[in-house]
């Protein structure tokens, strides 16, 4: 997986439905730069870029990935016209088609044969004067990326809902937008409004339970004593549920006896890491599941950084990188820092934006946005490579799928 995963920088990008539920993630991919130079960006490697997505990344398998979801991957149109993907297994597949508006008969013939072949499609890039709109029964899914804003899109997305076709909206940077372009009809909304959970829905960190701070404070403690972190697990009907789900998800086909023996066979480490994420998910119970996912990857992801840039701070990473999804960009208001225990330099990264642990966060959220230029800027100087990065990333969304699956 590593030296596969090595030869590109790879991130995902929640689809989701009105109701906030993940169906599936689109792909976001750049080749990683080799020992010979910078890897070529010239059009003519595109298509070789969507072929080690595809052959490579996706035969990797969804489950690892994508976590059982769906994968949506942008391909350019000649791959469909040249009939270049026919034979990779189309299940759990869904193929992103952009231009090809010049030759709408040659694509309609395209995307009759991929669908014969099993596979689900998106027009993707649709804009109103777009001539391949006659093409929209052959999809599953028609995807608008508004250049100008939400607000130009909503009367093409009424338009074709209207007409009875899916329509996802990608871009989408508020909340305000999710709210206008799902009353205009739109089934699928992607964007980073998600990872800002104060303004959707009502969503926002809820006051930790005083156990529940009991429980971050003594796994904080220097000498950690397991008895007593026993005894507040224990004292939450919902905390002892959750955590032997998850003891059974991190320890596999070892029998899990009680909270005790959970605690033995994870270790103390390991024990804050998942117990952090398990008060994440009680804190924020207005939020989708899939915000507790976003928290693991961005936590792991960290913590991995801090390791590969060789320092000692692993758990105040990992720490920093669940809660920043309780505010946009990872920037975190009074009230909400006030109900976390946390302080010195990892809140000084949520509250203020900078510090020394801050730019592992950046990194973070640059992978997460696919700012891939940001990304390896950024990376050089914390003295790492493309591939490490790429590495640290799949490791951390890898990890994140076991977290989603047993809250």
């Amino acid at each position: 997986m590593h030296d596969l995963l090595g030869e590109v920088l790879i991130t995902r990008q929640p689809i989701l439905t009105p109701q906030l539920e993940v169906v599936g993630y689109e792909l976001l991919y750049r080749e990683a730069e080799s020992e010979d130079g910078p890897a070529s960006h010239a059009p003519e490697d595109v298509r070789a870029a969507a072929r080690v997505l595809v052959d490579g990344v996706l035969a990797m398998g969804l489950n690892e990935l994508t976590g059982g979801e769906d994968a949506w991957v942008a391909v350019p149109v000649e791959l469909l016209l040249e009939d270049a993907l026919l034979d990779v297994p189309p299940t759990g597949l869904l193929l992103e088609v952009s231009g090809g508006a010049e030759r709408v008969d040659e694509l309609r013939a395209a995307l009759t044969r991929h669908r014969t072949a099993g596979f689900r499609l998106v027009l993707a890039d649709v804009h109103a004067d777009d001539p391949r709109r006659e093409l929209a029964h052959l999809v599953d899914v028609v995807k608008l990326t508004p250049a100008d804003g939400w607000q130009a899109v909503v009367p093409l997305v009424r338009e074709l809902a209207a007409s009875g076709h899916r329509v996802a909206v990608a871009g989408v940077e508020d909340p305000d937008g999710f709210e206008a372009l799902t009353a205009a009809g739109a089934s699928l909304i992607q964007g980073f409004f998600f990872t800002r959970p104060r303004a959707v829905r009502g969503v926002r960190p809820l006051g930790l339970a005083p156990g529940h701070l009991a429980l971050l404070r003594a796994l904080a403690a220097d000498e950690v004593d397991l008895a007593e972190v026993e005894r507040l697990i224990r004292t939450d009907l919902t905390l002892s549920d959750r955590f032997l789900r998850l003891v059974h998800a991190a320890c596999g086909w070892r029998e899990v006896e009680s909270i005790h023996h959970g605690l033995v066979l994870l270790g103390v480490r390991a024990v804050q890491r998942w117990v952090g994420l398990l008060l994440l998910s009680a804190t924020s119970r207005e939020a989708p599941r899939e915000l507790v996912a976003v928290a693991s990857a961005r936590a792991r992801g960290c913590e991995l950084l801090e390791e590969l840039r060789g320092g000692n701070r692993r758990l105040e990473a990992f720490t920093l990188g669940m809660f920043s999804v309780l505010g946009p960009d990872g920037l975190l208001d009074r009230d909400t820092l006030a109900a976390l225990p946390i302080d010195g330099d990892v809140r000084q990264a949520l509250e203020q934006g900078d510090g020394p642990l801050r730019e592992l966060l950046e990194l973070q959220l640059a992978s997460e946005k696919a700012e891939w230029e940001r990304l390896v800027h950024s990376g050089r100087r914390l003295g790492l490579a493309p591939r490490q990065l790429a590495r640290a990333h799949a490791d951390a969304l890898t990890w994140s799928t076991t977290v989603k699956a047993a809250t």
